[in-house]
């Protein structure tokens, strides 16, 4: 019973710790990159070409503290939320990106396959 608290205790606790750097770590911007992108999308023998969100490899945070920033010519974004369209009369999720770019003085550090 003494070795199955310590174990939750342990567990209760990484759980406050990995909540409070998400948090943190959401207030100070870090985040992955996003760019536009267009594709065709199908439904119900319906097609419609449209303008969403893709992952760059491109991140707002370093890993390494040696690790230098990357010139990008494409605008990046840090902001997506969901829409809804329609393609053939019905309903259709998609991501696309919010707010201004993510100005290149601030940096932009390649993703590195992480």
């Amino acid at each position: 019973m003494k070795k199955a608290r310590i174990i939750l205790t342990m567990i209760a606790l990484s759980a406050i710790l990995v909540g409070t750097m998400s948090f943190r770590a959401q207030r100070r911007g870090l985040t992955n990159l996003f760019y536009r992108t267009t594709g065709d999308f199908f439904q119900n023998g319906a097609s419609r070409n449209l303008t969403y969100a893709a992952e760059a490899p491109y991140r707002t945070f370093r890993t390494d503290i040696w690790e230098m920033p990357v010139n990008v010519v494409t605008p990046l974004y840090t902001g997506t939320t969901q829409s809804t369209t329609t393609i053939g009369g019905a309903f259709y999720f998609i991501t696309v990106v919010t707010g201004s770019p993510w100005p290149t003085w601030l940096g932009i550090y390649d993703d590195n396959g992480q």
